[in-house]
C-alpha cells in the first residue's frame, strides 16, 4: 500500500501542512479588500527614466523594469518610506537581492504585471536569497498597484523550485503570502 504524501494533497489547508504557515493567508482577503494604491504620475516619468537606463545594462525591457519600480515606490510609499526607493543604475544591472530596508528588515519586492490575474510569488533560484522578506506586488494599471502579501526568507527558501527557460525560481502560492493589512 503507498502512503500518501500530505504536501500532495490539494484538500489539505496551509494550516494543516506540515510546514509553517500563515495562520491568515493572503489568499483569504478578497482582492477588493486588498490595499491598492496609485502612484503619483510625476514619480512614474521618473522611474519610466530609471527604468530605461537599467534595460541598458541589464537583461529585461524598460517595461519589465518599470513595473518593478513602480511596485518598489508603492510598497515604499505603503509603509512610510517613500524616499528609499534605489535609482542608481549598477554596473551588473541588479541591486544584490535587496530593494528596500524597512524597521531593519531587508525586503525585495516581486512586482508582477497586469497579465497575471493570480499571481503567485516568484524568487529567481540560482542566486542566494538575501532579503529577509519578499513582497508580492501586482501592478493592476499604469500607476495602480496591488499589494498582495509578503513572507519571510525562510518560506520563500522552502517553497518549491521551478524551471522556466532554464532559469530555476522559487514559487510561493498566495496560500503562503501573509497578507499586509489596510494602514
Amino acid at each position: 500500500m503507498a502512503t500518501e504524501n500530505i504536501s500532495d494533497r490539494t484538500d489539505v489547508s496551509p494550516q494543516q501542512e506540515p510546514a509553517p504557515t500563515p495562520l491568515l493567508s493572503a489568499a483569504e482577503i478578497p482582492v477588493s479588500e486588498r490595499p491598492c494604491y496609485a502612484l503619483d504620475e510625476s514619480r512614474l516619468y521618473a522611474l519610466d527614466e530609471v527604468a530605461s537606463r537599467i534595460a541598458e545594462t541589464a537583461p529585461g525591457s524598460p517595461t519589465d523594469h518599470l513595473t518593478g519600480k513602480v511596485g518598489e515606490q508603492v510598497f515604499a510609499n505603503y509603509v512610510g518610506i517613500d524616499g528609499c526607493v534605489d535609482t542608481e543604475i549598477y554596473a551588473d544591472g541588479g541591486d544584490g537581492g535587496v530593494d528596500l530596508i524597512y524597521r531593519g528588515a531587508t525586503v525585495d519586492v516581486k512586482t508582477v504585471g497586469q497579465h497575471r490575474p493570480d499571481p503567485a510569488l516568484t524568487v529567481d533560484a540560482y542566486e542566494p536569497l538575501r532579503a529577509d522578506y519578499y513582497v508580492l506586488a501586482s501592478r493592476i494599471g499604469p500607476t495602480d498597484v496591488r499589494l498582495v502579501g509578503y513572507a519571510p526568507r525562510s518560506f520563500v527558501a522552502n517553497a518549491p523550485i521551478r524551471d522556466h527557460d532554464s532559469d530555476p525560481y522559487h514559487i510561493v502560492d498566495q496560500r503562503y503570502l501573509f497578507p499586509l493589512p489596510r494602514l
